[in-house]
């Protein structure tokens, strides 16, 4: 590009030489002076366009409509089915419990042969009332000379609760012993378990 405008400008002092020694055919030579600063001027314009860096525009961020909010329209249908449905598991049971310790927490050291009291409390998380015929059952494990069941021996209302207590004897050898009671309804359903756990020493 600097040879190209070097050449333009010897071109163009040629045309003002040949002005002054023509001066019918070319007019002033203060015209032609103006001419050249011209010429020299667009050139400079020319050159500064043909330098000027290309902008590139960036892709816009924002996505373009597609069919997908109906699809996520159904997926939030089918989270509310779902809600709705865990809703419904979550009303409560008829028959529920909860129930800790009273007596004889886990590893209790017991001497062998020795008698000991297990006693449970047990409180009614569901709606139905208990009567006086629930009871706990033996299970599994080590019985340590329970008894096959023991009644409640009394109603219980919903969010009230009954002592449990049974009467128990520790094995004759050194160990860890575990037994399984299971609390039922009067018409023999399973509602939870419990457990006795004691070491013989």
């Amino acid at each position: 590009m600097k040879k190209m405008k070097v050449f333009v400008v010897m071109l163009v002092l040629g045309v003002m030489l040949s002005a002054c020694n023509f001066p019918i055919a070319f007019g002033d030579p203060e015209e032609a002076e103006n001419a050249v600063a011209e010429t020299l001027a667009a050139i400079d314009a020319t050159q500064e366009e043909q330098a000027a860096p290309t902008l590139v525009l960036a892709p816009t961020s924002t996505p373009m409509p597609t069919d997908e909010p109906e699809e996520e329209e159904a997926d939030e249908e089918e989270t509310d089915a779902d809600a709705d449905d865990a809703e419904t598991t979550d009303e409560p049971l008829c028959l529920s419990a909860t129930a800790y310790d009273l007596t004889i927490p886990d590893d209790t050291e017991v001497a062998a042969g020795a008698k000991f009291d297990k006693s449970w409390t047990f409180k009614n998380v569901g709606y139905c009332t208990w009567d006086s015929d629930y009871k706990l059952v033996f299970d599994s494990g080590d019985k340590m000379s329970g008894p096959d069941s023991k009644e409640i021996g009394e109603e219980v209302d919903p969010n009230e609760e009954v002592d449990v207590n049974l009467v128990l004897y520790a094995p004759s050898k050194a160990g860890t012993y575990r037994g399984y009671w299971m609390l039922q309804s009067d018409a023999g359903v399973d509602i939870g378990p419990v457990w006795v756990q004691i070491v013989v020493e």
